[in-house]
């Protein structure tokens, strides 16, 4: 399993660009992609359940890969969180 700690710095938060660009990235790979924020743990490849969380400015969040490509996946969703 990868685990990517990532603090939204974004000032929207967790808006809905971001929540469809990591739902579109985590669709593209094998491996089981969620997002954890506040003990809540959802399926990033779903931008909905990413919107509901609500996650704001300076809050953290963890994704998670596990799965036959996590290595590969992990890579290209570290550098997407980046920009978050």
């Amino acid at each position: 399993m990868v685990e990517l700690p990532c603090e939204i710095t974004d000032p929207l938060g967790l808006h809905v660009q971001l929540a469809v660009l990591l739902a579109s990235e985590a669709a593209r790979w094998r491996s089981r992609v969620t997002l954890e924020h506040a003990g809540r743990t959802v399926d990033a490849k779903q931008t909905l359940e990413l919107m509901m969380l609500g996650v704001r400015t300076g809050q953290h969040v963890v994704v998670r890969v596990e799965g036959p490509d996590e290595a590969t996946a992990g890579v290209a969703i570290e550098k997407l969180l980046k920009t978050f």
